[in-house]
């Protein structure tokens, strides 16, 4: 059961400590994709570094769906988990072509549940991948969540064993207004990068200690 205002708190807190970053503003719909598949399990700097290095080398959709498995193994290398990483993107890229002649547009003028429908289709596109590049792209007032974000809300006891992906989006996007939501996703996502982290988490330097339970387990 969620401790009705404890998120409220915490995002107010950490909003005053964060500023936010609205990164896929210089990417295409394409290239947010590939750098929100990029983001997952590793540092954001290897991410600028990988999406840097895949525009220079792929001009649009045709082009990645024409390479080499290989090919994009290389150029997104620095992002890590590139083996598993390059064929999700060659993948959609190609089905992309195949359904959707290679554009975004008949999905992203679909309403929220449809679009997400139609992105998960797409094989190596799940529902947090849809929600960020619906968020991103489209404007969709959702509140994605990821691992540090589910990190963060099981330490201070908003999530627990039994939230999935979707239970856990419920709860967050029940106490934070459609306009926030995009800041707060991005300030949380901050706060779990520098300081609540996996392993070694500063918490002698945390603004929200009073409100975790980690450090009382």
């Amino acid at each position: 059961m969620i401790n009705t205002g404890k998120i409220k708190k915490v995002v107010d807190i950490l909003s005053k400590n964060y500023e936010i970053n609205e990164w896929w503003e210089r990417h295409t719909p394409f290239e947010t994709l590939v750098s929100i598949i990029l983001s997952q399990r590793t540092y954001w700097k290897n991410v600028r570094t990988a999406t840097e290095r895949f525009s220079e080398r792929f001009c649009n959709i045709e082009d990645i769906a024409e390479a080499s498995v290989e090919e994009i193994e290389e150029v997104i290398k620095p992002a890590g988990l590139y083996r598993m990483k390059a064929p999700r993107i060659l993948n959609i890229a190609r089905e992309l072509i195949e359904k959707y002649d290679g554009k975004f547009d008949g999905i992203l003028n679909l309403p929220y549940g449809k679009a997400k429908k139609e992105l998960t289709s797409i094989g190596g596109i799940g529902p947090k991948t849809a929600d960020v590049f619906l968020m991103a792209v489209k404007g969709e007032q959702v509140l994605p969540v990821d691992v540090h974000i589910f990190r963060i809300m099981k330490r201070l006891g908003i999530g627990d064993a039994k939230d999935d992906y979707e239970s856990l989006r419920a709860k967050l996007e029940s106490e934070i207004p459609p306009p926030e939501r995009t800041r707060v996703h991005l300030v949380l996502i901050e706060f779990g990068r520098r300081i609540c982290g996996a392993r070694n988490p500063r918490c002698e330097e945390c603004p929200i200690e009073r409100y975790c339970e980690f450090q009382k387990n």
